[in-house]
């Protein structure tokens, strides 16, 4: 279950993250989903005990919100830095 909750966590922040963030790249919204959904499971696994079978402690989410955003904020400021 915690499989589920963290990706649709990550996939929903990396889709917020896009409209707020006015990321109008194309292609960009995709790949701000996966950038949150990956950042969203890594933290969750390490925060989770290292299970994604059982139910996602408080700490998990936390970790999982708190390390998703600032990964999205790093994605849109590589994806528009001027080379």
């Amino acid at each position: 279950m915690a499989l589920i909750i963290l990706i649709n966590l990550g996939a929903l922040l990396g889709w917020l993250g896009s409209i707020v963030l006015r990321l109008e790249i194309p292609g960009a919204v995709l790949r701000m989903i996966a950038v949150g959904i990956v950042a969203s499971l890594t933290a969750g696994l390490i925060a989770n005990g290292g299970t994604f079978l059982g139910s996602l402690s408080w700490l998990g989410f936390g970790a999982a919100v708190g390390a998703t955003l600032p990964a999205i904020v790093g994605y849109y400021a590589f994806a528009t830095r001027e080379v």
